[in-house]
């Protein structure tokens, strides 16, 4: 992987490196055919009114499988490893509360933006989840969890 490598491409090299040492879980092991509807997903995400950053992630690696930004002040790559962790957290602490439920969203709400956690909650999705980051001032909040929901139901990986 050379400095001039674009960084989709990058990421593909670096998860099929990863995929041949057995680094990657295979139930959630992404696959190059899945681009174009983490493509359109993103896409539609940035279509929110408000959308700053989107990114569709595996929670088991820390990994973006895909990112699109109207913005280059937000890492999508840092906000994808810093999320993973927050997922893994709270589902860490609703298996230790005993509770049996999934989640819907995680929401971290900043001055001035929203940023939204949506894990994927089918077979397929299983350790994948949408994340969105929202510009508080000109996004609806209630708008942009009713489209993410939407959005995860349409994606198919």
């Amino acid at each position: 992987m050379s400095g001039g490598t674009p960084p989709r491409r990058r990421v593909r090299e670096l998860r099929r490196w990863m995929a041949d040492r057995g680094m990657l879980r295979r139930s959630t092991q992404w696959r190059e055919k899945d681009m174009p509807n983490i493509e359109t997903g993103l896409k539609e995400m940035m279509e929110i009114e408000g959308a700053i950053g989107a990114a569709v992630v595996d929670y088991s690696s820390g990994m973006a499988l895909g990112t699109l930004a109207s913005t280059n002040s937000l890492d999508l790559t840092v906000a994808a490893a810093g999320n993973t962790e927050v997922v893994r957290a709270k589902m860490r602490t609703m298996d230790q509360l005993g509770l049996n439920d999934a989640i819907e969203d995680i929401l971290i709400t900043l001055s001035g933006q929203y940023h939204i956690i949506r894990p994927l909650t089918s077979r397929k999705g299983q350790g994948l989840f949408l994340y969105l980051a929202l510009d508080r001032n000109r996004g609806n909040l209630a708008l942009a969890r009713h489209r993410l929901k939407n959005i995860e139901s349409g994606l198919e990986v």
